[in-house]
């Protein structure tokens, strides 16, 4: 038999890159790897998930059939009955491979999958803005909009595991029409496309990109500065929403969108118009390794507890 390892493996699979990384039953990394997401999804996407643990594996001396203990995030919901993985049109293919049960036929059934976004919320309560808070959330805002819910300390997943797809929240236009039906009506007003087809629509140039649309704020391009003020109040509406419905301690701002000052800022000036109680937000002081970080601590906790991830990743000491 097979010498269990006392090391666990993590990963973040987003659309265009793929994060992994070892880590020690304490937590500690000890090795890493970044690549480029493999563009034929699927059943590819899931070889190089498990391609990239035999290759951590192999730098810290040990065998990739020695884990036990493997937590990887995915961007979209799982079903908490099948495990099966829905909505995720960043990645081909992936909701019609059966990612779960392929990793544990690689590693065993100490293999768990959660959405991206809820381990970002781990990540965040375990290491980053969110310590100590035990109902929070993590609203990532890029190329989408995602959102994960810590409630009474845990995840919360929903009846059907797909609580926090807030790109649905019908805030913005028609939610009725064809657009909002594929992409999601808030998703529509606040994402990557529709920032800089605002930018377009308002005058600007075209052929501009986001990074270039906080470019030319810095500059003091005066459609960029409309654009951003438009897409915060939106924002702020969605906020307004969460805290009005849930309550919160905390709502962390995360995704190459949402952690940039020039949006988060304009967000804070506007809750006041908006909600009558005070409202606390705060960017991601884990950036972009918030997943990977939060799925480590998942892995690694189960790891220390000698149980399936399942369980342990849904509450972190």
């Amino acid at each position: 038999m097979t010498r269990e390892s006392t090391h666990c493996f993590a990963a973040d699979l987003g659309g265009t890159k793929l994060a992994a990384a070892m880590a020690d039953a304490r937590g500690q990394i000890v090795a890493e790897l970044t690549e480029p997401t493999d563009p034929r999804g699927g059943a590819h996407v899931a070889e190089q998930i498990a391609a990239s643990a035999g290759k951590l594996a192999r730098t810290v001396g040990i065998e990739a059939t020695q884990l036990r203990h493997v937590m990887v995030g995915v961007p979209g919901a799982i079903d908490p009955l099948t495990r099966r993985v829905s909505l995720t049109p960043n990645i081909t293919g992936l909701q019609d491979f059966d990612v779960l049960d392929y990793l544990r036929s690689r590693f065993g059934p100490g293999v768990e999958i959660e959405n991206d976004v809820n381990l970002a919320m781990l990540g965040e309560q375990a290491l980053g803005c969110a310590r100590q808070c035990r109902n929070a959330a993590f609203l990532a805002l890029g190329t989408g909009a995602g959102l994960g819910l810590l409630i009474d300390g845990k995840l919360f997943h929903g009846a059907r595991g797909s609580a926090g797809e807030i790109a649905d929240l019908p805030i913005g236009r028609d939610p009725t029409s064809q657009a909002a039906a594929t992409s999601g009506t808030f998703e529509l007003e606040v994402g990557s496309l529709a920032i800089v087809d605002r930018y377009r629509r308002q005058g600007g140039a075209t052929g501009v990109t986001v990074r270039d649309i906080f470019r030319l704020l810095e500059e003091g391009d005066e459609v960029a500065a409309a654009v951003l003020d438009t897409t915060a109040r939106w924002v702020a509406l969605a906020v307004a929403t969460l805290q009005s419905l849930l309550d919160l301690e905390l709502i962390v701002f995360g995704g190459s969108i949402g952690v940039r000052a020039e949006l988060y800022e304009r967000v804070r000036r506007a809750l006041p118009a908006l909600f009558s109680r005070p409202i606390t937000i705060a960017p991601s002081e884990l950036g972009d390794r918030a997943g990977l970080i939060g799925a480590v601590c998942a892995a690694a906790q189960a790891l220390r507890q000698n149980r399936e991830p399942a369980e342990s990743a849904l509450q972190l000491p």
